[in-house]
């Protein structure tokens, strides 16, 4: 078989061009994958802090509510032994008297709590006092429910729907009874939530 062919042929590999092209395709693939994990990472955190918001504002909402309903008759005697309404509204900052203070360690103090919501440094706070006639110099115990908040606006309304700014109000003699507590949160993130309570019966 002298000077004939073998009948077998060299398998051809990838020349230097073909690979260029190979990686490159595998270069961009992988830009595309790495960027559509990337978009739904960052969706997904978005996600999950849109749902951490909306829990801190139920909460805070929530907070407000069980105080609210919760609000009692009885007026209190301030660090001065001057006596102050079981309601208090003014400049956009309320404090109240609510019964329901759960006392687990069995401390020797009233089921009664002051309490007080206001917006300051774009938290909202709630704050009470230990004791419900307050002591000189008795400072009150603070907590932040909510942050991001631009401000909080509490008014009372009668059945005529007239707006009751602050309480107490000599104008209710004329005007009527509040009904109704109305309170608007801004929130910078989200914009503008109202609540709409009903006033207890006998607590005004």
């Amino acid at each position: 078989m002298a000077g004939g062919k073998t009948g077998m042929t060299r398998n051809k590999g990838f020349t230097l061009f073909e690979m260029v092209i190979a990686v490159s395709i595998f270069a961009l693939i992988g830009v595309i994958a790495f960027g559509g994990i990337a978009q739904m990472t960052r969706t997904g955190q978005a996600v999950t802090s849109a749902n951490d918001r909306l829990s801190d504002i139920q909460f805070a909402v929530v907070y407000f509510n069980r105080d609210w309903m919760q609000v009692s008759p009885r007026k209190i005697r301030n660090q001065y032994g001057d006596e102050e309404g079981n309601i208090l509204i003014e400049d956009d900052v309320i404090t109240f008297t609510r019964s329901g203070w759960s006392n687990l360690l069995g401390q020797k103090r009233s089921n009664l709590q002051r309490v007080q919501y206001l917006v300051v440094d774009n938290k909202l706070l709630r704050r009470h006092w230990s004791s419900i006639d307050q002591g000189i110099g008795e400072e009150p115990i603070e907590r932040v429910l909510l942050d991001n908040i631009e401000s909080m606006e509490v008014v009372f309304q009668n059945s005529s729907g007239q707006v009751i700014r602050e309480w107490p109000s000599e104008s209710s003699q004329s005007t009527g009874a509040p009904i109704i507590l109305a309170v608007n949160f801004e929130l910078e993130d989200i914009g503008d939530i109202t609540r709409l309570l009903e006033v207890p019966k006998g607590v005004l």
